[in-house]
């Protein structure tokens, strides 16, 4: 039943890197070269560009977390309408909350004059906490739905047995809740990260000018150089899905059913 899914997933995701993989190893007169490999660990900015994007893919994806257990657990006793408003955020473009977070918490944007100068100054901010804030805002609702779809009503059964059988709030938030939301959770926080580490459009729009993420920096790579940067933004690209292969193999583990087993 998985076959379809993951010829197509295979054929997109695997074609795409064996297209990177291509590019940064065969020159424009068809010799295989790894002047673009070379020219790219030698490059002062890669180290920094790569330093850079994970810091904002692990912060991101933490926050996002873990603002998503709390939003989870304020609605897991609600309604059907407090749901829909968490969810609200999901299907807006990162783009459009990148370019509206510019309007308004920008220099001179629209916070500014209704309530002055910001205690705090998130765009072009050089540890990055704009891109962050954006992708909380727009991650955290849908972690959250991942987590509230597990809390069903087989959870709240297993959790009242354990109640009635002594357990302790604690207990039954480690040997039952815990493992019933930890695969979703898991498997969501995979996909911002991966995502986070990849975009480019969020960190263009609303983080610093220097140091760039690896995405922005493959993107920049093409504009100061046609010919040598395409072969330099493939490389800096291949990094990154091995970056996101990566952290998909250390995760399956943990995601395979609710024991984590």
């Amino acid at each position: 039943m998985l076959a379809p899914a993951c010829i197509v997933l295979l054929l997109l995701f695997g074609g795409a890197v064996v297209g990177l993989v291509r590019s940064s190893l065969v020159t424009l007169g068809g010799a295989v070269s790894l002047d673009a490999w070379r020219g790219l660990l030698a490059d002062p900015g890669f180290a920094d560009a790569a330093r850079f994007s994970v810091q904002v893919a692990v912060l991101s994806t933490v926050l996002a977390a873990a603002a998503g257990l709390v939003l989870a657990g304020l609605l897991r006793s609600r309604g059907t309408l407090p749901r829909a408003v968490l969810a609200l955020p999901v299907p807006v473009p990162h783009l459009l909350v990148a370019t509206s977070a510019v309007l308004w918490l920008g220099p001179g944007g629209l916070a500014d004059r209704l309530l002055g100068a910001l205690p705090l100054e998130l765009i072009r901010d050089h540890g990055g906490l704009g891109i962050v804030a954006v992708y909380v805002y727009k991650e955290a609702p849908f972690l959250a739905l991942l987590v509230l779809a597990a809390c069903g009503q087989g959870l709240q059964a297993r959790e009242e047995a354990a109640t009635v059988l002594g357990a302790t709030p604690w207990q039954r938030l480690r040997w039952v809740t815990w493992p019933a939301i930890r695969g979703p959770l898991l498997v969501g926080s995979i996909i911002v990260c991966a995502y986070a580490a990849g975009a480019f459009e969020v960190p263009l729009l609303v983080g610093p000018n220097s140091p760039p993420t690896l995405a922005t920096f493959a993107f920049e790579a093409t504009k100061t150089d046609v010919i040598a940067g395409q072969g330099t933004a493939a490389a800096a690209l291949t990094l990154l899905s091995l970056f996101a292969i990566a952290i998909a193999a250390l995760a399956v583990r943990f995601a395979r059913d609710v024991e984590g087993a």
